[in-house]
Parts: C-alpha cells; sequence; structure tokens
C-alpha cells in the first residue's frame, strides 16, 4: 500500500477506505431505526450520529488519500487507525446504549443499570477507538502538509503549462 497519488495502490486504499466509509453510514442508518429499542436511546442515538459521522469521514479520507505524503509504514498505520478506529468507536457507541452503560457517557442521561465490565468494555472501546482516529487524524495531517516531493510536482507541473 502506498499513498503517493498516481500509484494504483493509492487508488485502491482510498477505495477502501470509501467502501468501509459508505458501509459504516448503511450501518448508521440502520442503527437510527433501533434507537428506541435500546437500553438507553439517548447514547443510542449518539451511536446513530456516531456512525454516520465516522462513515463522512472515511469517505473523506478517502477523497483526500491522493495528497497524502507518507512512508509505506506510516500511511499503512494511518489506514488501519482510522479504520479500525472508527468501527471500535461505533461498535463501542452501540454497545453503551445496547448494555445501557452510562459511566463513561454520563451527558447522555440518568445513570442505568449496567455490570462493570459493561462500563469497562464500553469504556475501553470508547477509549481505544477515539485515541486511533485521532492518531489517524494527526498522521494525515501531517502528511497533507506537503513537502519537497510535493513541491516539485506543483512546480513542474506549472512549467509544463
Amino acid at each position: 500500500m502506498t499513498s503517493h497519488a498516481g500509484r494504483r495502490d493509492g487508488a485502491q486504499v482510498a477505495r477502501r477506505l470509501a467502501f468501509h466509509g459508505m458501509l459504516l453510514f448503511v450501518v448508521g442508518l440502520l442503527v437510527g431505526i433501533v434507537v428506541p429499542y435500546v437500553a438507553n436511546p439517548r447514547i443510542g442515538l449518539s451511536a446513530h450520529t456516531g456512525t454516520l459521522l465516522n462513515g463522512a469521514f472515511l469517505v473523506a479520507l478517502a477523497a483526500v488519500w491522493q495528497w497524502v505524503r507518507l512512508t509505506e509504514r506510516t500511511a499503512v498505520a494511518a489506514y488501519w487507525l482510522a479504520v479500525v478506529g472508527s468501527w471500535v468507536s461505533c461498535l463501542a457507541l452501540f454497545a453503551a446504549g445496547v448494555l445501557g452503560t452510562s459511566e463513561s457517557l454520563p451527558i447522555h442521561g440518568a445513570a442505568h443499570p449496567a455490570s462493570p465490565a459493561a462500563e469497562h468494555l464500553v469504556t475501553a472501546g470508547l477509549s481505544l477507538g477515539g485515541l486511533a482516529v485521532l492518531v489517524a487524524v494527526a498522521l494525515v495531517v501531517v502528511g497533507l502538509r506537503g513537502g519537497e516531493r510535493t513541491l516539485n510536482v506543483t512546480r513542474r507541473a506549472s512549467t509544463e503549462r
């Protein structure tokens, strides 16, 4: 997998990001249908909107992937952190709604009875998923800053006109 524009692998990575993004978007729409039936509907609503937003994030990332300039290893890390982090965050939010946890998301209404194991599972999922997406975004921002390679390509393109 490479992140350099113009290479076939970069287009394949972008397509996979778009696929995961659209799949998350569909899952988010389906989560919206079951919101009234989960133990904590307020967190269920957050799972619905959070999943839609994570899907949109991955589609947006697919759209800009051609301009991301990272080493092969860093690009692979950014890809997997974004994809896995998005899925884990969404699953943890949905689990919070279904299990009725409230410890890690107290603003979402009154406390609901949930086992300590459920609380720990949701807290771990939200923390790890959120951290993974945050690191992925930071890597992509660094990759979008450009660099010598990007400047040379831009200069060459402007002199060829």
